[in-house]
This record gives structure tokens, C-alpha cells and sequence, in this order.
């Protein structure tokens, strides 16, 4: 079963959820950046994504 995740742009509004596909694909359109946060229910806290196996994809 696919990871369900969740962001927040430091504005205290909280997106989601988004399947792992849905994710790369807000990285890859630079609306996430490295300094944004996701979490899942598996996460005891939030991560910023350039911490995140997600910092992969962001533009270098």
C-alpha cells in the first residue's frame, strides 16, 4: 500500500494527503522545496523534505 503524505509551507496550513507518485511530481514542479515540511502517520514528526529520501528530487 502506497505511503499517504502530507506538507506544510511553514504557513501552518496542512496539504493533503498525496500518494509518494504525487509528492515527487509537486518537487519536480519546484511547488515543494527543500526547506518545506512532509510527514506521514509512520513519522513521529514533521521533516524538512531536503532531510527527506525526497531531497532526490529537487532541483541542484
Amino acid at each position: 500500500m502506497d505511503k499517504i503524505w502530507f506538507y506544510t509551507k511553514g504557513d501552518g496550513e496542512k496539504y493533503g494527503p498525496y500518494t509518494d507518485e504525487e509528492l515527487v511530481k509537486l518537487i519536480k514542479q519546484g511547488i515543494l522545496s527543500g526547506e518545506d515540511y512532509i510527514w506521514m502517520t509512520e513519522l513521529d514528526e514533521w521533516i524538512l523534505i531536503q532531510d527527506s529520501i525526497y531531497s532526490f528530487y529537487l532541483e541542484k
